[in-house]
């Protein structure tokens, strides 16, 4: 396990990456004349592959990245600029009566 978490998605996309690699090769050794069509294709297979693997290390990693509390404290007495402030300020206040 690594950072805690099972490495199945990463086994998936090496295992798919290698049957589409013997796939292609399996083409290339059929047709050889397709030898320059199919060289693309390795690369963007391989790639993918990296990238995915890059992704997956990157989103387990042990660093915090949350970083502080969101909800930020020390802003909640203060009127924000937002078009959504009017609308809390009054459910604050209760319902609103009509005047007679």
């Amino acid at each position: 396990m690594i950072y805690g978490r099972r490495p199945r998605q990463l086994l998936v996309v090496w295992v798919v990456s290698l049957v589409l690699i013997g796939l292609i090769y399996w083409l290339e050794y059929s047709a050889p004349a397709l030898h320059e069509l199919v060289i693309p294709f390795y690369w963007i297979v391989g790639a993918t592959a990296i990238f995915l693997t890059w992704r997956w290390l990157r989103a387990r990693s042990r660093k915090e990245r949350r970083g502080g509390d969101r909800r930020r404290v020390d802003r909640r007495d203060q009127p924000e600029a937002t078009s959504s402030s009017g609308s809390s300020e009054q459910n604050r206040e209760g319902p609103a009566r009509p005047e007679q």
